[in-house]
């Protein structure tokens, strides 16, 4: 195991030489790794790349260690594009995978030319983790040399005119719990990138850093169902708006959108319907209100649930499939709240937090099918701003990065100022996540939509 930092580069000198800003972007994240601002439109087309191309990079997991056929996570994604092509609702991609395994950074780094680029792939996948790079054992060493390499793979990616993608760290059953805070670590910087990123571990973990009971094949490698699970947490739709030219997106400034009731009893509301079979997910939404009711529902593949307030004025989480969740704490207060919800279906957990802090948690595992916000049950003139919807489990760490502010931005699907300054609700109901799902009006025939906005229900991309 190699653990010196290849190309001789300094992380100071990195940060310089690829122009990485030192912003501040809430507790807990590396203030010295956040991208700075840049467009990930890709290059026009030329004779070198092909603009259709996908390739994963990376170690045994991608490779498909643990799955039948090798059929992991990667090979499973490609299924789900070439679906999505054939029922038009995307491009028709070419997936590729040079990953091998043992792979770490350094290995990756030395077989670029000779693997990568003969695939002539205008994306790469990078897709590598903290345990082949030496982190059970090796601690901090080990993460700023993954750190430092992961910013230079990059920014070499982006020199040779390719869209880089990285895969965050995930799970080992022999990782001990200072392994596992790397991991946690690591992963809340790559949230924070100008980079698209995926979060594999809100697929796979137990809660400790290790593979939910019953989804993994060895220590090192997950199963058929760990790979599938891993497979949902990539957003369907991420390479169709990377190749539309659809930007990573900031923490933008927002008012707010009321939703529920009217004064002439209609009511309004908004809808998501996650673009495929969903397992793992995060909910997020900040609201204010002083009254009684619901504030989001989940339609589950047979049942409703919601999240309310009740008569005492606390926050309550009501699964679809029974359980209740309630906070003590008053939130019809009229000041803002934020609400999250986060279900790791392969651990069977659903967990409700309320501004950062954890209310509680649920053993279930759910089949989200829509979520919506407002409705005839939600409080008259409740205020809304930053929806936020991933397709990963979170852990406390991320939750608590959320309430201080900060965008995270892997596996996420969608992003929703919901800005009511803007006059039309094409910009006040825009989804800024790197995705092409969109947000759709649920109201009653003679409903008004929310104050500011022009009546559509549908909602372009």
């Amino acid at each position: 195991m190699e653990h010196s930092s290849f190309w001789g580069l300094a992380l100071a000198g990195l940060v310089a030489a690829t122009g990485f800003s030192s912003a501040s972007f809430g507790p807990g994240i590396d203030s010295g790794l956040k991208v700075g601002a840049c467009s990930l439109a890709p290059a026009p087309a030329d004779t070198l790349h092909n603009d259709w191309k996908i390739v994963f990079f990376g170690s045994s997991v991608p490779f498909g260690q643990g799955a039948t056929n090798k059929y992991g996570y990667p090979a499973r994604y490609a299924t789900l594009l070439a679906q999505r092509a054939a029922s038009g609702q995307g491009a028709a991609w070419t997936v590729a995978n040079i990953s091998v395994p043992g792979d770490n950074t350094t290995k990756v780094a030395a077989r670029w030319a000779r693997d990568l680029r003969p695939q002539h792939g205008r994306y790469v996948v990078l897709a590598l983790s903290l345990g082949n790079e030496g982190i059970h054992g090796g601690g901090q060493p080990i993460f700023e040399q993954f750190k430092t390499n992961l910013l230079a793979l990059v920014q070499r990616a982006r020199a040779e005119g390719l869209v880089p993608v990285v895969a965050n760290c995930y799970t080992r059953n022999d990782y001990t719990p200072e392994d596992y805070a790397f991991i946690r670590q690591t992963n809340l910087l790559l949230h924070a990138w100008a980079v698209p990123s995926i979060n594999t571990l809100g697929a796979v973990d137990d809660g400790a850093g290790h593979w939910a009971p019953g989804y993994w094949d060895d220590a090192l490698h997950p199963n058929d169902r760990g790979h599938a699970e891993m497979a949902h947490v990539l957003v369907p739709s991420l390479f169709d708006a990377l190749r539309a030219g659809k930007a990573v997106p900031h923490h933008a400034a927002t008012s707010y959108v009321r939703l529920g009731p009217s004064q002439r009893g209609a009511a309004t509301g908004l809808t998501l319907r996650p673009e495929t079979l969903l397992h793992p997910f995060t909910q997020v939404v900040s609201f204010r209100t002083a009254g009684k009711g619901q504030l989001v529902t989940l339609q589950d593949s047979t049942a409703t649930g919601s999240l309310s307030i009740g008569a005492s004025g606390g926050l309550t989480y009501t699964s679809a499939k029974g359980g209740h969740l309630a906070s003590p704490r008053r939130v019809n207060d009229n000041r803002w709240h934020q609400l999250a919800l986060t279900h790791y279906y392969a651990a069977g957990q659903t967990v409700l937090y309320l501004d950062g802090a954890e209310v509680g948690r649920l053993p279930e595992q759910l089949l989200t099918r829509q979520l919506s916000l407002g409705g005839t049950r939600a409080p008259r003139g409740a205020q809304y701003r930053n929806w936020l919807f991933y397709r990963a489990g979170m852990n406390a760490d991320e939750l608590r990065a959320l309430a201080a502010d900060s965008l995270l931005k892997s596996s996420l699907e969608l992003y929703a100022p919901l800005d009511g300054r803007r006059t039309h609700a094409l910009d006040s109901l825009r989804n800024l996540a790197q995705s092409t799902n969109h947000l759709r009006f649920l109201a009653s025939p003679a409903a008004a939509p929310p104050a500011g906005h022009k009546p559509k229900k549908k909602v372009a991309r």
